[in-house]
């Protein structure tokens, strides 16, 4: 009977239950397997993805031109179909299950998308263009409803207990921060790393990737999070390219891969992992997205799997005596954190540290021109229009240009200093060249970087 109602329930939100609602399926992915009886990591795949799959061309992609087209007269229909789908999201129930949330989104994106259509500008766009089109509004309404549909930030919001789908991320994320700081102090040879790459380098490339695939909480939307696993990914594999490692594919991939998150320490990764492979819509996700997302759930059921039987150990004596030694630490570690947060009183913009500050700042600048149309505590009314409200403290289309520039040469500033402090011995020169050439993306431009400096 309970059953009966929610169906009923969904039934009557559902913008598409006058329509043939599309049957929600698993993703076609790779299918892991973590550790046999032998403590060996392998990955099947569907498909070999060689280094031809992986080049480094993009779709289009401009989140701001997006915007710009939705503020047309002639959208004004489209807005407001996904107002009422904002609005009626957050104030039907405080909490839906992950199922509920899936097929609520996922039946929203294919009625707005076909309803592109029908209205300009969107119906005269080219193929690129209304891809374009269609990642901008994944990424709107995403963005809208991230705190009630990311795990954490949806605890955070509710402060009580969670459906068993969403406590289980909460739980994942916990189980796999533990291990981490339980077995962050192994070695690469303990993973089967060759020993081909010099430590140096490799410190400096897992470096690179750790850092590239810790921006994953910076963002809300899952194609922005996806281009931070894409990132860290192409730094890896750059590396075994170009130690001659890659026709390994994933028993060379997939250790160094482990090694990163163990020395990153990345928080909320599962979570981040799910909120991914829920929300990104399968259309989007290319070739080379699912074998690098099936990499990262490879390497963290590894992890969250890890024991000693699971690694390469020559001394077990000194192994023991750094893993108690290491516990002594993160238990010191956890009781400094304890006392300093009992300290601090935490303002509510800083709760749970970085996760619930301002996020994905260019995506914010530009949908708070007309955030207040997206509004889902607002009831609509006859008289709305996609336009920004008339008042001084508006920012204007300048100065949201101007600051997203900002922004965006910031990051390029932050990645170049990266890149030079990689190869010191390059030219800083013909580092900006490449960086110019490869639009600052950070894949492509260690590859060309290695290529440059064999």
């Amino acid at each position: 009977m309970a059953e009966d109602k929610k169906s009923e329930i969904l039934k009557e939100f559902d913008p598409l239950n006058q329509l043939d609602a599309p049957t929600i399926t698993e993703t076609d992915k790779d299918v892991v397997s973590k550790k046999d009886d032998n403590t060996q990591m392998t990955v099947k795949t569907n498909a070999d993805v060689s280094a031809q799959d992986m080049g480094d061309d993009e779709p289009f992609y401009d989140f701001q031109l997006f915007a710009k087209q939705l503020q047309s007269p002639g959208t004004d229909p489209l807005v407001k179909y996904t107002k009422s789908f904002l609005r009626n999201f957050m104030a039907q129930r405080l909490l839906w299950t992950v199922s509920e949330e899936i097929k609520l989104i996922n039946d929203f994106k294919v009625f707005i998308y076909n309803k592109f259509a029908l209205y300009e500008p969107f119906k005269s766009l080219d193929s690129p263009k209304i891809r374009n089109a269609k990642e901008g509004m994944e990424k709107l309404i995403m963005g809208k409803l991230y705190f009630r549909c990311f795990s954490p930030s949806l605890s955070e919001t509710l402060q009580k207990p969670l459906d068993d789908e969403h406590m289980k991320d909460l739980n994942d994320d916990n189980t796999l921060l533990e291990k981490i700081k339980h077995y962050r102090f192994i070695s690469p040879t303990m993973l089967d790393i060759s020993n081909t790459i010099p430590n140096a380098k490799l410190n400096k490339f897992v470096n690179l990737a750790s850092s590239e695939l810790g921006k994953i909480n910076r963002f809300k939307s899952p194609r922005d999070k996806m281009v931070c696993v894409l990132n860290a990914s192409k730094v890896i594999f750059g590396l075994l390219k170009h130690t001659k490692l890659e026709q390994n594919g994933a028993d060379s991939f997939i250790p160094v891969l482990i090694y990163c998150i163990l020395k990153g320490e990345v928080r909320y990764l599962v979570s981040n992992v799910n909120y991914i492979e829920r929300f990104r819509s399968p259309e989007f996700m290319r070739g080379e997205e699912e074998y690098y997302l099936s990499s990262l759930q490879a390497a963290v059921n590894f992890i969250m799997n890890l024991t000693e039987s699971s690694l390469t150990i020559d001394d077990r004596k000194c192994f023991e005596k750094e893993y108690q030694d290491n516990l002594r630490q993160v238990a010191e570690e956890k009781n400094e954190e304890d006392k300093q947060r009992k300290l601090e009183v935490p303002e509510e913009s800083q709760m749970n540290g970085a996760l619930l500050k301002p996020l994905d700042e260019v995506t914010n600048i530009v949908i708070s021109k007309f955030s207040e149309l997206f509004s889902p505590t607002e009831e609509p009314t006859q008289e709305e229009v996609l336009k920004p409200k008339q008042s001084g403290q508006e920012p204007s289309e300048e100065d949201v240009s101007l600051l997203i520039q900002k922004i965006e040469e910031n990051e390029q500033k932050d990645t170049l200093m990266t890149l030079q402090n990689m190869f010191p011995d390059m030219d800083p020169s013909l580092i900006e060249d490449v960086c110019i050439a490869k639009k600052t993306r950070i894949g492509p431009c260690v590859d060309a970087l290695l290529s440059l400096s064999e």
